[in-house]
């Protein structure tokens, strides 16, 4: 089964969660961008492993995905791979 995680975060807090849907978990992160909770946001898709004991140790990231920072007026998505984030 292929979620979405989110994650966001800002100068005070971060955070995370997971969707079903790719658009929910980015509706979700652009909700932290525009209410200034947080300044940068990444979304990326993901494998449920339902053999695993925990949650949270149940989600293989594939390395792709979104991620945004918030504008003066709006939220602008770039697509990113774990080869480009490694280099950054």
């Amino acid at each position: 089964m292929i979620v979405w995680l989110w994650d966001v975060c800002g100068p005070e807090s971060c955070g995370h969660g997971v969707s079903d849907d790719e658009g929910r978990a980015k509706r979700i992160a652009e909700d932290y961008l525009h209410n200034g909770t947080a300044t940068v946001a990444k979304v990326e898709s993901a494998f449920l492993d339902i053999g695993i004991r925990t949650l949270i140790d149940g989600y293989a990231r594939t390395g792709r995905g979104w991620r945004a920072r918030a504008g003066k007026r709006s939220v602008r998505w770039e697509r990113f791979t774990s080869t480009e984030l490694a280099a950054s």
